[in-house]
């Protein structure tokens, strides 16, 4: 069986989305990964998994489809605080953004 790095953020590894197992990708900004999902959920007693914790990413191809299988839809909420980038970091944020869309 593959060895599937669903929890580690920050090394070396390689991160899959534990949906669709696809990779999810690092971006030419500060070396950093593409946005998704990560769940790490602990459950308690009183549920068929009492003691045990689950820990999973899901990309936001996946994520998108999961949402819309709600019954009961998700609230959007903008965030407030913008933060400024630097020219050369939304020149790169744009190549990323574009080469993304190309796909």
């Amino acid at each position: 069986m593959e060895n599937y790095n669903t929890a580690n953020v920050e090394g070396e590894g390689r991160i899959y989305c534990n949906c669709c197992g696809e990779e999810i990708e690092r971006t030419a900004v500060a070396d950093t990964y593409m946005d998704y999902l990560h769940i790490e959920k602990s459950w308690g007693y009183f549920s068929s998994k009492d003691l045990k914790t689950h820990t999973f990413n899901i990309c936001e191809k996946c994520y998108d489809r999961w949402v819309e299988s709600f019954v009961i839809p998700i609230e959007d909420n903008y965030i407030e605080d913008i933060f400024f980038y630097s020219d050369e970091e939304i020149r790169l944020l744009n190549e990323a953004y574009a080469a993304e869309l190309c796909k």
